[in-house]
């Protein structure tokens, strides 16, 4: 078919993706404001999700190794079952899921107002555009959004890049093969045990201690495979690969908390929004989170690809120039190094927790029962000013 229907196609399966993701990502903060519910959500969420990640490879590779990886119809089986899988779980979320009332979220006088019009016109449709960038706009007011939206793309960013360098790193730095690559890869398996110990230390020691536990858990593995590359022909191989292997499980136990952390946080971040413009806004957060996340992804892909160039680097030679093999070992190793130091710094700038949002929550439901601002506490204008970056008395006009 002409290249430009697959392009179409593609298209509208991320669209359709973004608009299940916004609906779907705000749904642990939707259903509960227990904090150590919403984290048993996102926790399970997460398990789900990574436990997915982790199969379906397996499972198309053993499906290409039946049909050929140039038999197109090991793809299509592939494509159909998990669509199929795909569409269930959309269903099921949309069965058994719930989410808080126009009225619980705020949004009550906005229905009664809307009037729709059979036919918008271009005018109508460009004004209803500057509204919704307005929205997306206004989320940046938020200081705990902010330094969680810089947490959170920097971390998927570097994954992004690691995922796309790894192999090669393995194969040309290493002196390994791709399949000994997708073996270590495979370590990450140990991330779905580790996952409930990941929520249990989120409501025993909030996210900031974690936070920084992880990050210097990710500089320790990046370290700990930066020295493998320089005792690579120095020890034995025997003991050189049982060195790697040890790495790459403590690596990828941190890289696993480096991807579950911000979504545990994200449902609390629309509490905080909350106060300031009585509105429940969590989808608004996320739809803005995925647009950025995606055009991040698409920035760190070409940028690696014009880095690797810039050093003479191609993949379909057998062996690089040791030019080539430092800028890769450079852009996955120091990248990724750098990438967790300034998330590490910013992370010490995010103060929710249990007892901050529960602070937040109560000031929300006094001010909803009608109790005056002239009233609030000392700690709990503190703890509000602190989390959204506004002036107390800029909030819940």
């Amino acid at each position: 078919q002409p290249l430009a229907m697959y392009v179409a196609e593609y298209l509208v399966w991320v669209i359709l993706a973004q608009v299940f993701q916004a609906c779907y990502n705000p749904l642990p903060g939707e259903m509960t404001q227990d904090f150590d519910g919403r984290t048993k959500l996102s926790t399970v969420r997460l398990f789900i999700s990574t436990a997915a990640g982790t199969v379906i490879p397996l499972v198309g590779s053993v499906v290409l190794a039946r049909f050929g990886e140039y038999v197109p119809y090991g793809y299509t089986i592939l494509g159909i079952v998990f669509t199929v899988l795909f569409a269930l779980a959309v269903a099921a979320a949309w069965r058994f899921t719930w989410e808080l009332t126009p009225e619980q979220a705020g949004f009550a006088k906005y229905e009664r107002n809307e009037t729709v019009a059979r036919r918008l016109g271009i005018a109508g449709w460009a004004r209803r555009a500057v509204l919704v960038l307005r929205e997306y706009a206004s989320t940046l007011r938020i200081a705990l959004f902010r330094r969680h939206l810089v947490v959170y793309l920097l971390v998927q960013m570097s994954m992004d890049v690691f995922g796309q360098t790894f192999v090669f790193f393995v194969v040309y730095d290493w002196n390994r093969t791709a399949a000994f690559a997708s073996l270590l890869l495979s370590c990450s398996l140990v991330s779905l045990p580790l996952m409930p110990i990941f929520g249990w230390l989120m409501t025993a020691i909030g996210p900031k201690r974690l936070y920084s536990i992880n990050f210097a858990g990710c500089l320790i593995g990046i370290m700990w495979l930066f020295s493998a590359w320089m005792l690579v022909g120095v020890i034995p191989g025997a003991w050189w690969t049982v060195f790697v292997v040890i790495g790459s499980i403590w690596f990828f136990s941190f890289k696993s908390l480096c991807g579950y952390l911000p979504w545990a946080v994200f449902p609390y971040i629309a509490d905080v929004d909350q106060i300031v413009t009585k509105r429940y806004r969590s989808a608004t957060f996320s739809g803005l989170q995925a647009s950025l996340r995606q055009l991040g992804s698409g920035v760190a892909t070409i940028s690696v690809g014009v880095i690797l160039g810039s050093v003479g680097f191609d993949s379909t030679l057998t062996s690089q120039t040791p030019r080539a093999s430092l800028g890769l070992g450079a852009v996955l190793l120091g990248g990724f190094a750098m990438a967790m130091i300034i998330c590490w710094f910013v992370s010490t700038r995010i103060h929710i927790d249990r007892h901050t949002d529960g602070i937040v929550l109560a000031e929300i439901s006094r001010l909803r029962s009608g109790g005056r601002k002239s009233d609030v506490t000392v700690e709990t204008k503190s703890v509000v000013e602190e989390l959204s970056g506004v002036a107390y008395d800029e909030c819940w006009k």
